[in-house]
């Protein structure tokens, strides 16, 4: 089968395996996911949980999804996003579709992302367009395909806004100072952006033997 050629690194680390019916499902044995807190949030993923998560959708889902995880933009934006909103390895994201109507804010695009969406179908105005080539993908869209896949691989508590969650919780876990975090989030108050902040206890270990 061509897609266990491409994700064979997901069977080999234990991320995933295939269950009797011959389906791709996340192997909870051995990969931990993150839980769901007490407010109802979506769990983080990392960069092999995505591939894992892509390894189901198609062409245009895998450049959707790219985008939520390397930009943390929510969804509402993403879809909104236009062809010539890409610039020099930039994306742009309006103040017309930023909640709250707040600001507009550029993030870079890392090159691999850069290249998948100028291979995306040029059909309107938007990356991302609607059905018959009008509009754009619709937030229900996007959000039963996410439940779908999510339902098939047996990975619980995930959601779309999943994705903007794992975008703040790495840059924050690799050392980013949190008003650049905010400066890529587009958030105005520092007690907002520790929100989407996950944390594990073998962070909090590490950073108390700091101090020993």
């Amino acid at each position: 089968m061509p897609i266990l050629r491409r994700y064979w690194f997901l069977f080999v680390f234990g991320i995933a395996r295939i269950d009797w019916r011959g389906r791709i499902r996340a192997d909870l044995r051995h990969t931990k996911m993150p839980k769901a807190n007490g407010n109802g949030q979506s769990i983080v993923i990392s960069r092999e949980q995505l591939a894992l998560i892509q390894s189901k959708l198609d062409y245009r889902y895998k450049v959707l999804t790219d985008l939520m995880f390397f930009t943390g933009t929510r969804v509402s934006e993403c879809i909104a996003i236009r062809w010539v909103d890409v610039v020099d390895n930039i994306v742009v994201i309006r103040k017309c579709n930023t909640k709250g109507k707040e600001g507009t804010r550029e993030i870079p695009l890392p090159p691999h992302l850069v290249r998948a969406i100028s291979n995306l179908p040029n059909i309107n105005s938007y990356l991302f367009a609607g059905r018959n080539g009008n509009g754009h993908l619709s937030r229900y869209s996007v959000d039963k395909k996410l439940r779908q896949v999510c339902s098939d691989l047996g990975i619980k508590g995930f959601s779309t806004h999943g994705f903007r969650r794992s975008f703040i919780t790495n840059l924050a876990r690799n050392n980013t100072h949190t008003k650049l975090i905010m400066k890529c989030s587009g958030h105005k108050q520092m007690s907002s952006v520790e929100k989407y902040i996950e944390t594990t206890e073998e962070e909090k270990f590490a950073a108390v033997s700091t101090l020993w």
